[in-house]
């Protein structure tokens, strides 16, 4: 989602914004259709309501529906139990009730039900038993994310996977390139690149999947509980549950866990454009925060906001969150926009999800789209709760402000160096109380894709070629796998993914969007340097540290020393292991924005080179560099050289 941080919230972020009659009513009793082959329940929650009729079919389409009264409860709910088997059938509700905003005409889907036909279909009942393998078991602090879009990776007609665009193209292995069976692509890529979580956007029922030739990204949600039909091989049963998944079960058994990037800070219903769907049919006025004029607040940007803190929404966005952990074995959620929810509710969802797997990964954008009248969950009040924020503030500084396309940061000029400081700090002299806390990315689904930066802001110099480009892409790279925090990249980054320059393709096809496997060919440098970070950063605990004290202890800047001049925007840094866990007893880093070569004067050690501008391995790339006091190390332009001062030392072996 876009972001716009230029606001002033008004209000508590714990206080009920305008209430609702409803706000004292709620339930404890499961929700949904409660299925057994002897009998199904029948339970939805609207207590504004006087008549609560359900529609029962028995195809996802058209024909007679069968209507059947329900009884009201206390609680506020609305009841009805089915005998016989109930299995493979559809359902609708209809509301009415003395509020004008009732229309007992329209037909709406069940909030709680696992599968829906569609945005505006029917909900489905149904049990699925695919079972999916245990999650990769790893911390936190090894997590390396990969943001995909499922359509996007897999569409390429060149990429030989056969289930193109289906949650299915994720699992298939030994697919490769046309013609190059040396350039393996979807799952097999994920494994060779190295990374370990994989970030799904979001999969969950959206609105805009009508039809093959609409494109969209999922953000206009409208069902959070059953997957999005668009990527499933049939959209009117069960096999888009199955499916999902089949595709989780592949991931884990490559030892990668996945994330869902949820939306709960809006929906896509709005009663003024008559697009209801269910909250706003069931229970109107109670799931958004109302201005007093009856209108929506807009602190999402999309038209609406989701009233995270009242106590039925809150039960709502954790019953789904836990029905993807239990149900779908997924592993973690990145929150879109979760500036807008409440802290109250983030911190039952870090208590309630943690109970069941003390890893899940929780995260988010600190941040909202517009004017809101809660208290923002912004950057700062994650400190020491237990989840992780994106952290923007790394991102412009290495890039320049995504506002501002023609800016330029720190790969491309040396601009912004005491942000990029911070960020390979963890931030934790900015925004954490942990580097576990901070999200490091450089590219993601908004804005331009990071080669696409780079040609926009520095094509007006005639000096800078493609291979400066290129080596400022590295140099971002270098950086952000070498920072202490959690490191993200978008797919398609680590072989200069574009998009012609458009900077949101929400709504624009698959020939701006997809991921062009030949790509992979055409910059198979790039691709093999990301390769080689992840598999740098995986085999050194040095650069995955997990607390502020760790940091502190562990890291020292060149600059520190106040005899030693540096260049204009020249990074270098000393890290210890403070564990005795590392192969490395130290490790250097050294990182040269510069359009010119620079020669350092660095610490005595028994150092080797393990990255320079060219490429990056687990082994020495060239000979033990022994150095003394007064030695220099020469840094190539925009490049960073990476030491390692081993504990047991390399035997080299000269060939002549």
């Amino acid at each position: 989602m876009k972001q716009n941080e230029l606001f002033s919230p008004s209000y508590s972020s714990n206080a009920l914004v305008l209430g609702h009659p409803a706000d004292d009513v709620r339930t404890d009793l499961p929700l949904g259709a409660i299925y057994t082959p002897e009998k199904t329940e029948f339970r939805v929650w609207a207590p504004t309501a006087s008549v609560i009729t359900m529609h029962l079919y028995e195809s996802p389409t058209g024909g007679r529906p069968r209507l059947i009264a329900m009884k009201r409860a206390d609680d506020g709910c609305w009841e009805v139990t089915l005998q016989g088997d109930q299995l493979g059938k559809y359902y609708t509700y209809t509301a009415a009730g003395d509020d004008p905003r009732f229309n007992p005409h329209r037909e709406l889907l069940d909030p709680y039900a696992d599968c829906v036909t569609a945005h505006n279909g029917r909900s489905m009942i149904v049990q699925d038993r695919t079972a999916v393998a245990p999650r990769p078991a790893f911390p936190i602090s090894e997590a390396v994310i990969y943001e995909l879009h499922v359509r996007d990776f897999t569409i390429d007609p060149d990429s030989g996977i056969q289930r193109r665009g289906k949650y299915l193209g994720l699992t298939e292995t030994g697919t490769h390139l046309t013609q190059r069976p040396d350039i393996v692509t979807g799952l097999d890529h994920l494994i060779e690149l190295g990374v370990n979580v994989v970030q799904l956007m979001p999969i969950s029922e959206f609105y805009n999947n009508k039809s093959e030739d609409l494109y969209g990204w999922g953000y206009d949600v409208v069902h959070h509980r059953s997957p999005d039909g668009w990527y499933a091989t049939e959209r009117f049963d069960v096999r888009r549950v199955s499916e999902v998944k089949r595709m989780v079960d592949a991931l884990h058994r490559q030892g990668i866990r996945v994330t869902l990037d949820v939306v709960f800070n809006h929906t896509f219903e709005s009663v003024f454009h008559d697009l209801v769907f269910s909250f706003e049919g069931l229970v109107p006025g109670y799931y958004y925060r109302l201005k007093e004029d009856g209108s929506y607040w807009n602190g999402s940007g999309t038209g609406n906001e989701f009233r995270s803190e009242a106590p039925m929404v809150r039960r709502y966005i954790l019953d789904t969150l836990k029905h993807w952990v239990n149900e779908y074995k997924i592993d973690g959620f990145r929150f879109d926009l979760i500036g807008l929810m409440d802290s109250d509710t983030i911190m039952r969802i870090v208590e309630e999800l943690r109970a069941i797997d003390p890893n899940i990964l929780i995260y988010g954008e600190p941040w909202a789209g517009g004017s809101t009248p809660i208290m923002l969950s912004n950057k700062g009040i994650q400190r020491g709760q237990g989840w992780a924020v994106f952290n923007d503030h790394f991102r412009d500084a290495m890039k320049g402000n995504v506002f501002n396309a023609r800016e330029t940061g720190y790969i491309q000029s040396g601009a912004h160096m005491a942000g990029v400081r911070n960020g390979i700090n963890g931030a934790i002299d900015d925004f954490t109380d942990s580097p576990l806390e901070t999200i490091n990315y450089v590219e993601c689904h908004d804005n331009h894709t990071l080669w696409d930066r780079l040609v926009i802001s520095t094509v007006d110099d005639a000096r800078i070629t493609d291979a400066d480009r290129r080596a400022m892409d590295k140099l971002a790279a270098a950086v952000l796998f070498t920072s202490q925090g959690i490191p993200f990249i978008q797919s398609g980054q680590e072989f200069l993914r574009a998009k012609g320059g458009n900077h949101n393709s929400y709504n624009r096809p698959d020939y701006v969007n997809m991921i062009r496997w030949k790509d992979k060919a055409a910059h198979h440098d790039v691709y093999d340097y990301y390769r080689g970070l992840i598999a740098l950063r995986m085999a050194h605990p040095i650069f995955r540290l997990e607390t502020e004290d760790d940091v502190r202890k562990a890291i020292r800047f060149l600059d520190e020393d106040p005899n030693l001049l540096l260049p204009h925007g020249f990074i270098g840094y000393v890290i210890d292991d403070l564990t005795g866990l590392d192969d490395w007893t130290r490790g250097l880093v050294m990182v040269n924005p510069n359009a010119r070569a620079v020669e350092i004067e660095i610490p005595e050690g028994d150092w080797q080179v393990y990255g320079d501008g060219r490429e990056v391995g687990l082994t020495p790339l060239r000979l033990k560099l022994s150095v003394l006091d007064g030695s220099l190390a020469t840094v190539a332009p925009r490049s960073v050289l990476i030491l390692g001062e081993n504990r047991i030392s390399f035997q080299f072996k000269v060939v002549t």
